[in-house]
């Protein structure tokens, strides 16, 4: 079987890692000109560990990253709030969270497919797609194409595929943003800490390796409008100073515009099913939630694991695909929802619903079942 996937961010690299294991011929195309990762540092949760286990590289990303065990929440004067241990991920003995640098993980999965023959290429992404009896029709943005038996469309939030198969999908704006930085990670912080909210402002921590943490700070935005490197410095010092704790020390290391990045929270929860024929789209492109639940790389490689599952079941390609979307529509929906009434309660605080830890908590547990 030769395959299309289209994007080669994580949720595309895995897919293609878990169909080239079976022996199907996988193509992967980038719109990008370069097939990199950009930004700082990203949380895996337990679930992500155990898809990246059954993708073949979770021993080197635990050595490339940080293994978390607890979650911590700390008032915004630094002192204790309250503290559980991340469950870890059903059958396994994998940390319930690991942090690492986004690039490195980006690296480690795109050699894990260069090893298993996927041949790459960016700079050129969907166009239009036909899908027909036994086969999808394919022309790519430089002018090539082909005839696939499967297409896969895993191009992110607002993905070209997603709106060839099933016409624009449109995106919600959550009215939240985050700015990230990695810094120096003192010796206290071993495990996930965030603090509760001042305000409408949310703070977080994620170890990374043995000297390095990244750092979030969500907070209200516009949609339209972009801070200035130097602006967004000047910024994220002024919404984290009135943490305390550890933070006074972290915001001393933020010197650099180059340290800092903002992203702007659309989300996306295209109905189901997400399959037309042989194409399917998955990752980001049918379910992108906020960073809330840190779950969203979670559910892209759980796609990639779960689609190889089912085609490796028998009977035809396209009941293969609507097996798939079917078994991962309910648990996407959970993640999507989830994370964004997180977003909304830091948007707008002094809800008296609002309950961050214990509903995280819960999430966690439910994620780390079988999926």
């Amino acid at each position: 079987m030769n395959v299309l996937v289209v994007g080669a961010g994580i949720a595309g690299l895995a897919t293609a890692i878990a169909l080239a294991e079976q022996g199907m011929d996988v193509e992967l195309v980038e719109r990008r000109a370069q097939i990199q990762a950009l930004g700082s540092g990203i949380t895996l949760i337990g679930p992500a560990l155990r898809a990246l286990e059954r993708l073949g590289v979770v021993e080197q990303c635990v050595a490339a990253g940080y293994g978390i065990r607890t979650f911590q929440t700390l008032n915004v004067d630094g002192t204790p709030a309250s503290k559980f241990d991340l469950p870890s991920p059903a059958g396994s003995e994998l940390p319930g969270m690991l942090g690492m640098m986004r690039p490195a993980l980006h690296a480690i999965l795109l050699d894990r497919a260069a090893a298993l023959g996927v041949t790459a290429r960016g700079g050129t992404e969907l166009a239009s797609v036909h899908t027909g009896d036994r086969a999808a029709e394919v022309t790519l943005t430089d002018g090539s194409g082909g005839r696939y038996d499967l297409v896969v469309g895993a191009d992110g939030v607002r993905s070209a595929t997603r709106d060839q198969l099933f016409g624009p999908v449109p995106l919600v704006f959550r009215g939240q943003g985050c700015i990230r930085a990695v810094v120096p990670r003192p010796a206290q912080v071993t495990g996930e800490i965030q603090y509760r909210p001042f305000g409408d402002v949310f703070i977080g921590f994620t170890p990374t390796g043995e000297d390095s943490m990244y750092m979030f700070c969500s907070y209200p935005v516009e949609e339209d409008g972009w801070p200035t490197p130097p602006e967004l410095v000047d910024l994220v010092l002024r919404l984290t100073e009135p943490f305390g704790g550890f933070v006074p020390a972290a915001r001393a290391e933020i010197l650099d515009p180059d340290q800092v990045n903002l992203a702007k929270f659309s989300t996306v929860l295209a109905p189901e099913p997400w399959t037309v024929g042989r194409a399917v789209i998955l990752g980001d492109a049918a379910h992108c939630p906020t960073p809330q639940l840190a779950a969203g790389a979670a559910m892209c490689l759980e796609d990639a694991v779960a689609l190889a599952e089912e085609l490796d079941t028998g009977g035809s390609v396209e009941a293969a695909l609507v097996r798939f979307s079917q078994r991962r529509y309910d648990r996407c929906r959970f993640v999507v929802e989830t994370s964004c009434q997180l977003a909304h309660w830091q948007t707008y605080p002094n809800n008296p619903d609002a309950d961050h830890e214990r509903v995280t908590a819960e999430a966690f547990e439910r994620l780390a079942r079988p999926f």
